[in-house]
């Protein structure tokens, strides 16, 4: 075994002098150039940087957080359309047009679903292929849930027609055979109120009518804007309340009805005239008078899909409109109890968590 001497650096020895460590040096840098490598570097990572810089500019074009609005950043509202329709454009491109006397009532909007009430008429959906939302419109006798596609839903008292340009649908109810259809493009479904037809054709009108279903509407005769509106005598030729009110005329229907007329109207009639009564009620400034009809629907036909829709209708009414958080809480709370449905059910808790936190503001 050798043995080293100390200090170490005594024992060791320059394998060349400077000149030679230089000529080394050089050798090394002709034969791996410095800067070519940097090019081909830039050359290999550059369209990667470029490629990785247009998918982080595509994903954030692409986003759309929050809930959904109309195209000029204001919150959905409910809308009731005009003689001449209306056309709603909407922060992701979407649109809705609306015939006319048609009205369309927003219920939730989030990051990932829209859900709204089409009350009546025409309407045309044009969704946006692709968005980051569930599209699901309540439209009575059935509804209708889409991602993207272009489909229109027209909505009588006792008829629901869903037809589909683009895209395909599901539409969704218990008059629906086996309870749900698909629907692609070009395709089209009528769904009937069978009770309603039945107790039209027995007795139109009648005031016993207890079976629930909307008694048929009058023949659309009546001119659309008409002149003089005063409360006729029972049987007087003349536009109905529900004529006026689906003309978007509700000052003129509740003139029609009083609120008497309201409460008497409310003890017989099905689900649809019901609702229709609620919206006479409160779009014509007497929001107290329409708690009687949305009541009677929860009351009356607690297993019906609409009741829990009532529920949470009457629940908003009284929150923002009547400033009774007690009794709101307590709408929200049956709303829950009917079974709302599970793409609501966020919503109605939201609401709910509002009102028990204005009560304990009363305190």
């Amino acid at each position: 075994m050798s043995h080293l001497k100390f200090p170490l650096k005594e024992g060791l020895q320059d394998p060349a002098d400077e000149a030679a460590v230089s000529r080394m040096w050089q050798a090394i840098d002709a034969r791996f150039p410095q800067r070519p490598r940097r090019r081909s570097l830039s050359l290999i990572f550059g369209p990667l940087v470029a490629v990785a810089a247009g998918v982080a500019l595509v994903a954030f074009l692409r986003h759309d957080a929050g809930p959904l609005r109309m195209a000029d950043g204001s919150p959905i509202v409910a809308t009731d359309a005009p003689a001449g329709g209306a056309r709603l454009a909407l922060s992701d491109g979407s649109s809705i047009q609306l015939g006319a006397g048609a009205r369309i009532e927003p219920i939730e909007s989030s990051a990932q679903s829209f859900i709204a009430v089409l009350d009546r008429g025409d309407a045309s959906f044009d969704v946006v292929p692709g968005g980051p939302r569930r599209w699901q419109i309540e439209c009575g006798l059935a509804t209708v849930e889409v991602v993207g596609t272009r489909f229109s839903c027209a909505r009588g008292p006792d008829r629901l027609h869903v037809g589909v340009e683009r895209g395909i649908v599901l539409v969704r109810g218990e008059r629906v055979v086996n309870h749900v259809r698909r629907l692609a493009a070009g395709e089209s479904l009528d769904v009937f109120d069978e009770n309603a037809e039945a107790a039209a054709t027995e007795t139109p009108e009648a005031p016993g009518n207890t079976t629930g279903a909307a008694p048929a509407l009058a023949p659309e005769t009546a001119p659309a804007e008409p002149a003089v509106v005063a409360p006729p005598a029972r049987g007087a030729a003349g536009p109905t309340w529900r004529e006026l009110a689906r003309s978007g005329h509700h000052r003129e229907a509740f003139a029609t009805l009083g609120a008497q007329g309201i409460r008497r109207e409310s003890k017989r009639l099905g689900i649809n005239d019901l609702f229709a009564l609620a919206d006479v009620a409160r779009l014509s400034g007497h929001p107290a008078e329409a708690v009687g009809p949305l009541q009677r629907i929860i009351d009356g036909f607690p297993a019906d899909r609409q009741a829990p829709l009532a529920a949470f209708a009457l629940g908003r009414l009284q929150l923002d409109d009547l400033h009774q958080p007690r009794a709101a809480a307590a709408s929200f709370s049956r709303a829950l109890e009917l079974g709302a449905p599970k793409s609501l059910r966020e919503a109605v808790r939201a609401r709910l968590t509002e009102a028990q936190a204005r009560i304990r503001d009363e305190r």
